[in-house]
């Protein structure tokens, strides 16, 4: 795992072993669903990037707090595209809130 899965992991394990709501957030685009949000703020904004691609074989790993639109512009590249649609809600939205 890269630092920022390492930091991450630690810090959920931190919230269970506390007893803490951790409230995850990425692009928090979609935070008007839903009941109010509670819990300490963990953000995986920083958690991004492709991981690997090969488009060859149609398989693609991102990290969580990818936005769609930079997965989405290096599957165009490729003439590709993911096999759903998610829902954007503007350039913040990630793969992870998908």
């Amino acid at each position: 795992m890269g630092d920022m899965a390492n930091e991450l992991q630690s810090r959920v394990l931190q919230a269970i072993s506390d007893g803490e709501k951790l409230n995850i957030q990425g692009g928090n685009s979609k935070a008007f669903y839903g009941p109010t949000r509670t819990g300490i703020e963990l953000s995986i904004r920083d958690h991004s990037g492709i991981v690997s691609y090969e488009p060859s074989e149609l398989v693609v790993t991102v990290k969580a707090g990818t936005p769609l639109k930079e997965l989405e512009q290096a599957l165009a590249e490729k003439s590709q595209m993911l096999s759903f649609e998610p829902p954007h809600f503007g350039d913040a939205s990630t793969i992870g809130g998908a």
